[in-house]
């Protein structure tokens, strides 16, 4: 897959408030895989999310909604709302501008063409992008050609969770100004070429990212493993350490303390996360904990 949409899956959290058919999978019933991390008096269900999604998607099951009833605590990669917050304005002024410099000085002439019709659904002029750095209008660029194709960021999973979870506890893993460090902190040639991946792939990404949706909704893992991570981890593992690596064994230090309490808990985290060699259910089972894939 093109890096395209793995940045849209942690760019919808930070800046905004009909799936392909498959022959043999779209007739089966909603059930994005879960995993559960047990021991004698512990058990957190790990649960993968897509941030942005077509608002038709049929993605609920009756497991899912067992297991937050059940959970005392549930875990976001931030805070429900938090996204929001005048401060991370700011931050994203210091973290993803560059007054003085340009953008579009860096990009050919059909490469501007494409970053002005990606942003033009999020009702930007190209002359707000042009002082950005590359990872943020790469950020914003990912989320508005896929507003243009019908997602909707306000049917996200994690809009959802929250509105199925009234009354719960909520944790977080992580911050909203964390997230946009991580982006930041990727060395400036590498985030420019994630943004021209995206520019010069923008259709095939769109196709791509619907059939995800579709691996995603009916837990085909494989699958959902090579289109998020495969072709990442070989042609930019900057960008994927920065993604992936490191946060998910930070991630995993966090379950396994919580693991040496009680209780029964629900995390929530991009579906990137979850699968393949160096995702978090990996990683606790290479540390002896039980994972359980249901």
């Amino acid at each position: 897959m093109t890096y395209f949409f793995r940045s849209a899956a942690i760019g919808s959290l930070l800046l905004l408030g009909a799936c392909s058919a498959q022959e043999g999978k779209t007739t089966l019933p909603p059930q994005p895989p879960m995993w559960v991390v047990s021991d004698a008096d512990s058990e957190i269900t790990l649960y993968p999310t897509i941030h942005i999604l077509p608002p038709e998607t049929e993605w609920k099951s009756d497991e899912l909604k067992r297991r937050l009833e059940s959970a005392e605590e549930v875990w976001f990669e931030i805070l429900p709302g938090s996204e929001t917050d005048p401060a991370l304005q700011n931050s994203m002024i210091q973290l993803g501008m560059a007054p003085g410099s340009s953008l579009t000085s860096m990009l050919n002439e059909a490469e501007k063409a494409e970053l002005e019709a990606a942003i033009a659904p999020l009702g930007m002029p190209i002359q707000a992008v042009d002082q950005m750095r590359p990872w943020l209008a790469y950020t914003m660029v990912t989320v508005g050609a896929l507003i243009e194709k019908g997602f909707d960021p306000n049917s996200g999973v994690e809009k959802h969770l929250t509105k199925m979870t009234p009354g719960k506890k909520y944790r977080a893993l992580e911050t909203a100004e964390g997230q946009m460090k991580m982006l930041a902190g990727i060395p400036e040639e590498a985030q420019l070429d994630l943004l021209r991946e995206a520019l010069a792939e923008m259709d095939e990404g769109i196709e791509e990212m619907q059939a995800l949706v579709v691996d995603w909704a009916v837990g085909d893992i494989k699958d959902l493993e090579g289109e998020l991570l495969d072709e990442m981890k070989r042609d930019a593992p900057e960008a994927y350490d920065a993604l992936f690596t490191t946060r998910n064994e930070n991630w995993a230090d966090q379950i396994a303390l919580e693991m040496k309490g009680s209780g029964t808990d629900f995390i929530a985290v991009g579906a990137g996360h979850l699968v393949g060699d160096d995702g978090v259910p990996a990683i606790l089972r290479a540390r002896g904990y039980t994972v359980t894939r249901l």
